[in-house]
C-alpha cells in the first residue's frame, strides 16, 4: 500500500500518543489512543496500533485497529487486524485480514431489491396428468 504524500504528519515507531488528532493525513507507525478527525489520508501501518474514533477520507489499514471508523474508502490489507465499527462508502477486504464487528452501508444509501435467485426446478421427465383416471390402481390392459 502506498504512503500519503511526504507532507502527512507521522506516529514514530517508537511513539505512543493519546488524545485527539485533527488534520489532513496522518500516517501511523507506533501506538495512538482517541479520536481522529481528518479531511484527507489516513494509514494505519503494519505493526502499528490504533484505537480510536475515526473519521477520515480514505482509510488504509495494515496494521491494528479497534474502534469506530467512517470514511469514503476503506481498504483492509492482508496484515490488518480490527475490532469495531466499519462504516463507508467503498470497502476492499483482502484475504487473510481479520474483521470482527459491524460494516455497514451509508445510511442515505439506498440499496437495490432483492431478486428471486432461486434455482429452477429440475425436469425430472413427463408431467403426470392431473385427471382422475391417472389416480386409478387398475394395471393396464
Amino acid at each position: 500500500m502506498s504512503l500519503p504524500s511526504v507532507d502527512a504528519a507521522i506516529v514514530d515507531r517508537h511513539t505512543a500518543l493519546s488524545g485527539s488528532v485533527s488534520g489532513h493525513d496522518l500516517i501511523v507507525l507506533g501506538s495512538l489512543e482517541g479520536d481522529l478527525r481528518l479531511s484527507g489520508r489516513l494509514h494505519i501501518a503494519a505493526g502499528s496500533r490504533l484505537k480510536a474514533r475515526v473519521q477520515a477520507t480514505v482509510v488504509e489499514l495494515d496494521g491494528e485497529f479497534e474502534g469506530e471508523l467512517r470514511a469514503q474508502t476503506l481498504r483492509v490489507t492482508a496484515t490488518a487486524r480490527a475490532k469495531g465499527v466499519f462504516m463507508a462508502e467503498r470497502i476492499s477486504i483482502e484475504e487473510g485480514a481479520l474483521l470482527d464487528g459491524d460494516v455497514q452501508a451509508p445510511a442515505e444509501a439506498k440499496l437495490a431489491p432483492v431478486q428471486d435467485v432461486r434455482p429452477a426446478v429440475p425436469d425430472d421427465g413427463p408431467e403426470l396428468a392431473a385427471d382422475d383416471d391417472s389416480t386409478s390402481a387398475a394395471p393396464p390392459a
